[in-house]
């Protein structure tokens, strides 16, 4: 499938969900709560946000191995250009942005700093899971919320510790793939193996236990950023909740992110928005209300983002350029 299929199956499939979300919702009271909105809370929710983007570019730098300096400021340029390209692109293109972007500049491989990513995302769900286990253990939620989300948030924190423990070592896991790539086509398996080790390379400061434990505890004041910004859009859309319960959509939203969404994350937004405030009473048309004001917040990275891109020499219609077809040796 191209991408220009998935592109148009994701908009069409984000659109009927916007749409199932709609139907149900009252719009003459979405846009009274609109109307009576508090903007001025749009500021510190957007200061936050931003904040976000910082730590999040900060930590990366430490999920290099510590020979390679990369500049922070190629570290926040790339990770708005990962931000544009997953809400405008979805499908979580903003990764791969990412690695194009850093790879071009950095003389890295492709591979190697996917490999850096994949240990970022690994921190996110460590770090989001225990927050979220947190939350329902001192929340009251409703007993089939806590079961299943207790459950589903064990398991994953075990498969992430697993995942990380294999890939902090390296020959466990080229072994793991010699035994697959045996049934393989020599070519084929060759093929495999050298992205294997070009990823592995981007695993190496996992090795390196200072600045890996140094990105795991930057990753708690990162979501937590997060959960503040999301607290003051909700004062914004005037639902009476305290910062805890943020915690909530904050992860679910997060841990949604992870997989393929629709661009712009149309329909899929509005769904998790409204089913993780309605846990806490918020109404769905002061929910859907807390999506626009999000959704009007995020327009200044979503920009931002798309200005670096554009001068990284890509555009919106801009065929990739030679050099982003071919990875770049390690």
């Amino acid at each position: 499938m191209s991408n220009r299929v998935r592109l148009i199956v994701g908009t069409v499939i984000g659109l009927l969900l916007l749409g199932l979300v709609l139907v149900r919702v009252d719009l003459r009271q979405m846009m009274e709560t609109l109307a009576a909105a508090d903007y001025i809370y749009l500021l510190p929710a957007l200061v936050a946000q931003m904040g976000f983007f910082l730590i999040k570019a900060l930590r990366w730098r430490y999920l290099f191995p510590s020979e390679r300096r990369v500049p922070f400021s190629t570290l926040f340029s790339a990770t708005l250009i990962g931000y544009f390209g997953n809400q405008i692109i979805g499908a979580s293109s903003g990764e791969l942005l990412r690695s194009i972007v850093l790879g071009q500049k950095g003389s890295w491989s492709k591979s190697a700093t996917l490999g850096t990513i994949f240990v970022e995302k690994m921190w996110d769900i460590l770090v989001l899971s225990l927050l979220l286990l947190g939350l329902l253990w001192t929340i009251p939620l409703p007993p089939l919320v806590q079961t299943v989300g207790q459950a589903s948030l064990l398991v994953l924190l075990f498969g992430a510790s697993l995942l990380v423990l294999l890939l902090s070592r390296s020959q466990w896991a080229t072994k793991l793939v010699g035994l697959i790539t045996n049934r393989l086509s020599a070519q084929l398996a060759q093929r495999l193996v050298g992205i294997l080790e070009r990823f592995t390379l981007g695993v190496q400061a996992m090795q390196e236990w200072k600045r890996s434990v140094l990105a795991l505890v930057l990753t708690v004041p990162m979501w937590l950023l997060l959960t503040v910004s999301f607290y003051f859009l909700g004062r914004a859309a005037l639902i009476p909740l305290g910062f805890g319960p943020y915690i909530f959509p904050v992860v679910v939203i997060a841990l949604a992110a992870s997989i393929p969404n629709p661009p712009w994350n149309v329909g899929m937004l509005e769904i998790l928005s409204i089913t993780t405030l309605g846990v806490f009473g918020v109404p769905s048309s002061q929910a859907l209300a807390f999506v626009v004001l999000m959704r009007a917040m995020r327009l200044v990275p979503i920009v931002w983002g798309y200005v670096l891109f554009s001068r990284e020499g890509y555009g919106l219609r801009t065929r990739a350029h030679p050099a982003l077809e071919a990875e770049k040796p390690h």
